[in-house]
């Protein structure tokens, strides 16, 4: 019974350290704050994104996410975000804004080298789509591409453009929302805008 335990104990010593190399081992990306351009619901949609942003990309092979929540973070500047990356003591940094024209609403990223010799020029990823429904599935493509790119899989991001998405995506992102809805009620409502018994508040504006 001992030596098992022994064995058990030596065994788990090992998976922790296998574990704690891995973590040592990946590419520390840091999120900053959107810039959000919208007339109103500014502070919900920069937390709600962020958020979707984080979650997608902390699950991609390799890669660890720092969140930097301050809103003052909030840069579209490659210098301020690269000196907000060092600070946190993040690799890469991933930064942009956010844009809602009407019903539409656009999505520009960039992820850029914040440490080392080699830092290049900013790469961009552009999500655009017609209502923010259609742009939350691209969420999980944009991700995969950022996180092929820090771990080198990637020398550039190449456009991702959505003027429309599959009804199941849709169906899937609004899910989501609403499992957000005690953080970012007003974010909910936008991307439920038109729909069920939003349409009579639309109707009253």
């Amino acid at each position: 019974m001992p030596s098992r335990a022994l064995g058990l104990l030596v065994a788990l010593l090992v998976l922790l350290g296998s574990q704690t190399a891995f973590a040592d081992s990946r590419k520390r990306v840091a999120i900053l704050p959107m810039v959000v351009h919208a007339t109103e619901d500014r502070e919900y949609l920069r937390s709600g994104l962020a958020d979707m942003l984080a979650s997608r990309l902390g699950r991609e092979k390799g890669v660890a996410v720092l969140r930097i929540d301050d809103p003052e973070a909030a840069t579209t500047d490659v210098a301020t975000a690269q000196a907000a990356a060092k600070a946190a003591g993040a690799q890469w940094v991933l930064f942009g804004s956010f844009t809602r024209f009407g019903e539409g609403a656009s999505l520009d990223i960039r992820c850029i080298k914040a440490t080392g010799e080699d830092e290049g020029l900013p790469q961009s990823v552009f999500v655009q789509a017609g209502t923010l429904g259609e742009i939350i599935p691209r969420l999980d493509n944009l991700a995969k591409r950022v996180g092929h790119h820090v771990t080198g899989g990637r020398s550039t991001l190449p456009e991702v453009a959505a003027q429309g998405a599959a009804d199941d995506d849709v169906a899937d992102a609004l899910s989501e929302l609403d499992a957000l809805r005690g953080r970012v009620e007003a974010l909910e409502k936008q991307v439920f805008s038109g729909k069920g018994g939003e349409a009579g508040d639309t109707a009253a504006r």
